[in-house]
């Protein structure tokens, strides 16, 4: 006897613009986390890393652009065609900001952190009074840390009295990887440049 239960087959996949949101979100999210973490990357992971992300935002953004010409994508109900237009205009470099910050500082981090090994290394650096008001007012900047987000460590008043004005020697303690230096903690060392 032949049993009268057919299969029905379902379609389990998300819809494209589910895809996309979901990927943006995660992208956001991980992007305010590099850009809060104490991570210089390497030249080498600076280049490869700016490289691979703009490869990624190039096949994400294709990948919108061709639902929203398809129609499988909807865009805000009620927009005028100029605001569509515009915000379909700054999706790339949106894009871009944000995946480039995951894979050069949070992604890079997240390995150092994982697989790197203990470092310390030896810098010069020299104090600064930073003018905003949603950023730190006392700051140590230098050549280490150009290509760090934000390329200052942070100190305390006090901190920032105590220190000479011209360059001064610190010892920079954390992880170090191919990909970059994770910054733990950062001591004044006993000798100056200016001495």
């Amino acid at each position: 006897m032949k049993s009268a239960v057919r299969h029905v087959e379902q379609d389990n996949s998300m819809p494209p613009e589910e895809v996309a949101l979901f990927f943006i979100m995660a992208s956001m999210g991980l992007s305010v986390y590099g850009a809060l973490t104490s991570f210089v990357p390497s030249t080498f992971w600076l280049r490869w890393g700016t490289y691979l992300s703009v490869t990624a935002t190039l096949l994400l953004t294709t990948y919108l652009y061709w639902g929203f010409g398809t129609g499988r994508m909807k865009t805000q109900e009620g927009a005028s065609k100029l605001k569509k237009v515009l915000a379909l205009s700054f999706l790339p470099i949106v894009i871009f900001g944000a995946i480039w910050m995951v894979t050069v500082h949070a992604l890079a981090d997240f390995y150092t952190l994982a697989f790197g090994s203990q470092n310390s290394e030896s810098v010069l650096l020299v104090k600064e009074r930073g003018g905003g008001r949603y950023t730190c007012q006392y700051r140590l900047k230098g050549q280490s840390l150009e290509s760090a987000i934000p390329n200052h460590i942070c100190i305390t008043d006090s901190a920032y009295e105590a220190l000479p004005s011209y360059p001064t020697t610190f010892l920079l303690d954390g992880k170090i990887s191919i990909l970059g230096f994770h910054i733990g903690d950062v001591y004044r060392s006993l000798k100056s440049a200016g001495n």
